[in-house]
């Protein structure tokens, strides 16, 4: 857009008598009647955390005197391709693109909706300063999911023996603690160490060992018994409703049947 303008060319003939010359004007022909603005392609796009990108494209409505920029404003969910697209007089009119790319975070925060800002920077043509900002509406498909990890599903110990051990581990990042209670199923044959593992936003993804060690007792034979991880109710809200997972100990018993002499042979006189 340009208001009218008039232009003024002096042409001066040399005194003595020179050949002619040509002197050539190109009349460069601008829309006064459009109206500033810009167009984008679509309102609404839809990007996966660790996988699809999408994106929109831009062009302004009407040819600009001085060169046009636009500011692009990603969010803390999605980012865009650049920062800013600028349009000259000469290609006011082309589309540019602009890919949006969800940032793949750790968090189980959900699906999540935010807006991308696209608005007429200062330095602009003044023409457009005055523009409204639009938006493009994002929605952000996440991949995290609230859970925990076991190294293993079961373990081995034997009586007045061997111990043994499993890890765990956070699937997402919480935004508050995350409590797992460790419970035997009979503290007579199996306990564990620690009995409680607590995971903060920051080693979330660390692995913490539970020890587990058979009791010692003197019934026979070899015995299984379950450990159950469970989330306690105080946890991150994202947390509380995670399912139960168990180990299965299997304890060889250190006790066989029989009976003991106390010694082998014995004297006895007659009368």
């Amino acid at each position: 857009v340009d208001q009218n303008t008039e232009t003024v060319i002096n042409i001066q003939i040399d005194s003595d008598g020179g050949s002619a010359k040509t002197v050539t004007v190109t009349n460069q022909n601008i829309d006064v009647s459009a109206t500033p603005g810009f167009t984008l392609s679509k309102k609404i796009a839809a990007v996966t955390e660790g996988g699809a990108t999408d994106n929109f494209t831009v062009k302004l409505d009407s040819q600009p005197a001085t060169n046009v920029v636009l500011n692009i404003a990603d969010t803390n969910e999605v980012t865009v391709s650049t920062g800013s697209l600028t349009f000259t007089n000469s290609n006011w009119d082309d589309e540019q693109t602009v890919t949006v790319t969800a940032i793949d975070d750790s968090s189980a925060d959900g699906d999540t909706t935010t807006d991308i800002t696209i608005s007429v920077d200062n330095s602009s043509d003044s023409q457009y300063t005055s523009v409204a900002d639009q938006e493009v509406t994002v929605t952000t498909t996440d991949n995290d999911s609230p859970g925990f990890t076991l190294s293993k599903p079961t373990a081995a110990v034997t009586e007045g023996g061997a111990t043994d051990n499993f890890t765990v581990k956070l699937d997402s990042q919480p935004t508050a603690n995350v409590v797992l209670d460790i419970e035997s199923a009979d503290t007579n044959e199996v306990t564990v160490s620690p009995t409680s593992l607590t995971f903060t936003n920051s080693d979330w993804n660390n692995e913490k060992t539970v020890t587990v060690t058979a009791v010692d007792d003197s019934s026979l034979g070899d015995k299984t018994t379950d450990i159950t991880i469970s989330v306690n109710n105080s946890s991150d809200s994202q947390y509380t409703s995670v399912a139960d997972q168990e180990v299965t100990v299997t304890t060889t018993d250190n006790d066989s049947p029989g009976f003991t002499l106390s010694k082998p042979t014995a004297a006895v006189t007659e009368g």
